[in-house]
């Protein structure tokens, strides 16, 4: 959004703390959420206890303002994606946002509750676009230099669908296609991983993503063909 568009959006939402094309997203994010398993399937957890929720420190207040899609922000619009961090970061820059941080993407995504997915407590397919069969890419033409090579390869792989296309994939506070669709890189402040740089919310065909759970493996010169964004900014003053 140019700043005009972002004073109109304001003015439109008449005093909201954030604009039209956001969610607000506030509360408490705990950093250790421990719940009962009671389904597994690929080695890992589908389905938890309703409720049963334990929460230890450290607790991260979070009040921000979040895209309601992945970018560039649109309901029918295909997400980017071959996005490295910096160039998340300089998008979201070039319309007055951020990137967000790995705390507030968690918190958007489970609400409240602690939801282990942005729906509910066990994983249902098709719920969000998680179920695509996998297609093996061919690793020299996804790094190539060669722009039209790769983005052929970029082409083939695809699977991703318009933002909103799956609106049964909706968090509590609103945010769609949080899991599943394209992974989202997130700025991270946890000492104990190597980059600043993370991936949240899994892709098309990683059927066992949900609110938790990080890539923190990929540094800021990383690019693939599933990996995207969403922005953050600051809530508006209403003093």
């Amino acid at each position: 959004m140019t700043p005009l568009q972002l004073l109109l959006s304001y003015a439109l939402g008449l005093g909201a703390p954030c604009p039209v094309d956001a969610l607000h997203v506030s509360g408490v994010h705990h950093e250790h959420v421990q719940r009962v398993c009671i389904e597994k399937k690929w080695e890992k957890c589908v389905a938890f206890a309703p409720l049963l929720v334990l929460v230890e420190p450290a607790d991260t207040p979070v009040d921000v303002c979040m895209d309601r899609f992945e970018w560039p922000n649109r309901a029918g619009a295909a997400p980017t994606v071959m996005v490295r961090f910096g160039e998340a970061e300089k998008s979201c820059a070039s319309v007055g946002k951020r990137l967000c941080s790995e705390f507030e993407w968690e918190l958007a995504c489970e609400g409240p509750e602690h939801l282990p997915w942005p729906y509910g407590w066990q994983r249902s397919e098709g719920m969000c676009n998680s179920d695509r069969p996998f297609r093996a890419y061919d690793e020299a033409k996804i790094t190539s230099e060669d722009d039209p090579l790769r983005q052929r390869e970029v082409t083939r792989l695809w699977q991703g669908a318009p933002s909103g296309q799956f609106p049964q994939c909706v968090s509590p506070f609103g945010a769609q296609d949080m899991v599943g669709n394209v992974e989202e890189w997130v700025r991270t402040s946890r000492k104990e991983w190597p980059f600043p740089s993370s991936l949240k919310g899994g892709y098309w065909s990683k059927p066992w993503s949900g609110c938790r759970g990080t890539n923190e493996r990929h540094g800021g010169s990383f690019r693939y063909y599933q990996v995207g964004f969403r922005c953050c900014q600051a809530v508006a003053s209403r003093g």
